[in-house]
């Protein structure tokens, strides 16, 4: 792999809010890079959102170890996108039974978009209304689709973004991880290419921040730990209606020590 992703992220509960029901994931040395929106009701939000990076992340992680292949397997994808995949449900299922097995659980649930670096492409796994972002060459370009209501009418045309960012249905999600027994997960792989930064957020930031302030924070600043304190600050600047997280996961070359090292791994695996 001649790649690596470099993951930090950052998460406030905003000015509306009284707790914080969103949750993420970074792990390096995967590779992977995870955020999640928890709903329902008192903390059962938080919950699952939890739940939903903890499981991905440990199930893809135990995958990748035994090298397992999914029984159910889309061949359009890699190995690794569909035991990305299989992880995602997975936490899926133990939310769906965590929701039905008390009272104070039930009806919770959470979005889920997890990006994976997978040798010269990512790997995405996705559902619900938190986006993934490709920033390259100045440009930013929603890569993951918004599973509701509003976007659903925007697709058909029976509403503009304008109409869908005003509308009283916005929070209302078509698909959720926790929701149903088997929901659809969308998979995607894109090539990537050094200097490339995927933005992972929860609508607390987009409802917040208009995608040209966005991109310009991400354009005025390399660091993405300074761009996501940015991002956060300005989204509670604009009213904080949210929580609010942040992820920025930058594609980097790998140096001649960290290729060896890999070599080396591979050559004793």
């Amino acid at each position: 792999m001649r790649f690596k992703m470099e993951i930090c992220f950052l998460s406030d509960t905003g000015k509306m809010r009284k707790n914080n029901e969103d949750n993420a994931l970074g792990d390096d040395a995967l590779g992977l890079a995870l955020v999640a929106d928890g709903m329902g009701g008192h903390s059962s939000g938080e919950v699952a959102s939890r739940l939903a990076v903890k499981v991905t992340r440990d199930k893809f992680d135990s995958m990748q170890h035994t090298g397992l292949k999914p029984g159910s397997y889309d061949e359009k994808y890699s190995l690794e996108a569909n035991q990305l995949g299989f992880a995602v449900q997975l936490a899926n299922s133990i939310i769906y039974e965590a929701g039905n097995s008390t009272p104070e659980n039930k009806g919770m649930g959470t979005t889920l978009s997890a990006l994976l670096l997978n040798k010269n492409k990512v790997s995405l796994a996705h559902i619900g209304d938190s986006r993934i972002y490709l920033f390259r060459d100045g440009v930013l370009e929603q890569i993951t689709e918004d599973h509701s209501l509003v976007m659903d009418h925007v697709r058909k045309g029976l509403l503009t973004l304008e109409q869908a960012e005003k509308s009283p249905l916005q929070n209302i999600l078509t698909r959720a991880l926790g929701a149903q027994k088997a929901p659809v997960v969308d998979l995607r792989e894109i090539e990537v290419f050094e200097k490339d930064r995927f933005l992972l957020c929860t609508d607390g930031l987009f409802k917040a921040v208009p995608e040209a302030k966005i991109a310009e924070i991400m354009k005025a600043n390399d660091d993405s730990g300074k761009a996501c304190e940015i991002l956060v600050s300005e989204a509670n600047s604009n009213g904080g209606p949210d929580n609010i997280t942040v992820g920025i996961a930058a594609i980097k070359k790998k140096n001649l020590k960290e290729t060896v090292s890999d070599m080396l791994k591979k050559s004793y695996a």
